[in-house]
């Protein structure tokens, strides 16, 4: 039988879990604007997501000043856009994490612990829960910077490919 403590536990890591799912929700971007001045060479890209409006800058560098585009700026700034959101994500989770690990280090440590209380069972569940979210987030970030990188890199070749067929045309 569990005791009166053990069941506010109980029901107060429900409730925190609960309220962190609701925080922890799907990844949701939304293009809401996208700028690319001529003149600086200068891309903004806004975004919604679920943690509100986020903005990734792109610069055009002056050697590419004869190949710059609209298109390739603002999905790059895109991208940075995507690479904000999830460190942010990332950021929130570990936040959300710390409290928990506190709890759980003080729930364990009691002489009278019962490790397969549903309380304990649950918090253990969201910290493994949350520490698979952190590695994702941060998977995603490596991923989407080594993918603008790629991006950056490929882009003065596929320009030069396109000059070429295009020359090769008006010929």
């Amino acid at each position: 039988m569990m005791n009166i403590e053990n069941y506010f536990i109980v029901v107060y890591i429900q409730m925190v879990c609960q309220i962190m799912r609701r925080i922890n929700m799907k990844i949701q971007m939304k293009t809401i604007s996208s700028d690319y001045n001529e003149e600086t060479g200068l891309s903004k890209v806004t975004v919604a997501t679920d943690l509100g409006l986020i903005t990734g800058y792109a610069s055009l560098h002056p050697e590419d000043a004869e190949i710059a585009s609209h298109f390739a700026g603002c999905r790059y700034a895109e991208m940075r856009a995507g690479i904000k959101y999830m460190k942010a994500k990332a950021r929130i989770a570990k936040y959300q994490l710390e409290p928990l690990k506190r709890v759980y280090n003080i729930l364990t440590n009691k002489k009278n612990c019962d490790m397969n209380n549903k309380g304990i069972k649950l918090l253990e569940k969201e910290i493994y829960t949350l520490e698979d979210d952190i590695e994702t987030y941060n998977s995603n970030v490596k991923t989407l910077s080594e993918r603008l990188q790629n991006a950056i890199n490929s882009r003065p070749g596929l320009v030069n490919d396109m000059m070429n067929k295009k020359n090769k045309i008006i010929k």
